[in-house]
């Protein structure tokens, strides 16, 4: 008979906020382009997301990143931040529900 697992609460808040977070996402974004245009709105978003970011893993004491790093990251992010999320973001634009974009991503 398998034993049962404690389960803590802790990760089962942090489980809910992802959701939440994540799921919300296609809400704000198609609240978000009514208003500002789509590649500007993903751009900024994404920005202040990666200073916030670099700024945090500083602080922490990771070394910057090498040179080889950054352009590989730039390749990463511009795959999937512009062609993936900017296409969501257009596509919302364009008059996509927030829904079928959410399942379509």
């Amino acid at each position: 008979m398998p034993q049962s697992v404690r389960v803590s609460p802790l990760l089962i808040g942090a489980f809910l906020a992802l959701y939440l977070i994540w799921g919300s996402t296609y809400l704000v974004i198609r609240i978000g382009v009514e208003s500002w245009p789509p590649l500007m709105m993903a751009g900024v978003r994404f920005l202040i997301a990666g200073c916030l970011m670099y700024g945090f893993l500083r602080y922490r004491g990771v070394p910057a990143p090498t040179w080889r790093e950054w352009k590989a990251a730039f390749v990463i992010g511009f795959l999937l931040l512009a062609c993936g999320n900017g296409g969501v973001t257009l596509a919302e634009h364009a008059g996509v529900a927030s829904g079928v974009a959410a399942l379509a991503a």
